[in-house]
């Protein structure tokens, strides 16, 4: 049975690796809805397959005190050859003064390898721990250390009185061929295993912040 699983995972990653686009559409017919899923905002009830759009209405009512968001962020299948997403939230300036956007990636579960990050760990009142990654070493190393590229970003850090906005962005992007065979080939083998032994969990989640202050101007 073991020898049986072992050449159906091997089959599994080389159907990934080598189909045309065409015949992984095909293919997908013979698979079960639920198979492969694209990236699902938790906090939304939106099910669309592809985008995720959100609003954020910013009034500072309380005087100065900062506006607050946590995303989370699940990915519930990745695998080489999936079709790119984009989550976004759109954050408006209701108020009348200028405000300031921020974020900042809080902890991450990557198919089963948890991160916090050092200001994640000052969020939780918890210690620094050796080997903690801030929040923008721990953005750069999500987009350049794995064969799937997850990237952030703010479209504007200030937002104009009363009629600003700034749009977050999450997306993650992972080509049939990412140029690095080996990459490839054992992120898509640990996929396939976590997508298997955690059938209910979500391949990938991450925890990001993303605060509104008043600028100073």
């Amino acid at each position: 049975m073991m020898e049986e699983n072992k050449k159906k995972k091997n089959t599994f990653l080389k159907i990934l690796k080598k189909i045309r686009l065409r015949h992984f559409i095909a293919l997908g017919l013979f698979l079960t809805a639920n198979t492969y899923a694209w990236l699902i905002y938790v906090n939304t009830v939106n099910n669309s397959v592809d985008v995720h759009v959100r609003t954020w209405k910013i009034d500072f009512t309380d005087g100065d005190t900062p506006i607050i968001d946590y995303v989370n962020i699940a990915a519930d299948n990745v695998y080489p050859g999936m079709s790119d997403f984009i989550n976004t939230i759109t954050a408006f300036n209701y108020s009348e003064v200028r405000a300031t956007a921020m974020f900042t990636i809080l902890e991450a579960n990557i198919m089963g390898d948890t991160f916090k990050t050092v200001e994640g760990r000052q969020e939780d009142n918890e210690n620094v721990v050796t080997g903690d990654l801030t929040s923008d070493q721990f953005k750069a190393k999500l987009l350049n250390d794995y064969p799937f590229k997850i990237s952030f970003t703010m479209s504007t850090s200030s937002i104009a009185a009363e009629t600003g906005l700034a749009t977050f962005t999450t997306s993650i992007v992972w080509p049939y061929e990412s140029g690095n065979d080996t990459l490839d080939t054992y992120w898509g083998s640990r996929s396939y295993d976590y997508m298997s032994s955690h059938p209910n969990d979500p391949c990938i989640q991450i925890k990001v912040k993303i605060y509104i202050t008043q600028a100073n101007s």
